[in-house]
């Protein structure tokens, strides 16, 4: 889908090895991968609570390794941050 430099993958990887440090529980995690992923879905526009639950459901029970989850919201997080939203408007689910 996009084509990372090294330098851009150790960001991600950072953002992912702290995250992952946290120890958010995984039906958290869950939530906030569904979070991002509706939103970039719905083309940056807020989205029901019952959606999200809806897909992180379908996340959970898929169960993912806790890793790769937390490179999944760091990913999404980075490619908001350095495309999207370079102004100070931001979702409130980009951790920082």
């Amino acid at each position: 889908m996009f084509n990372y430099n090294n330098d851009t993958k150790q960001d991600i990887s950072v953002a992912a090895y702290f995250l992952a440090e946290k120890e958010i529980p995984f039906d958290n995690l869950c939530w906030m991968l569904a979070e991002r992923q509706i939103y970039l879905q719905n083309n940056f526009q807020e989205v029901d609570q019952n959606s999200i639950k809806q897909r992180a459901t379908k996340i959970y029970q898929t169960s993912p390794p806790y890793d790769v989850i937390c490179w999944l919201i760091s990913e999404i997080d980075f490619l908001l941050k350095r495309n999207v939203f370079k102004s100070n408007q931001k979702p409130h689910f980009i951790l920082d």
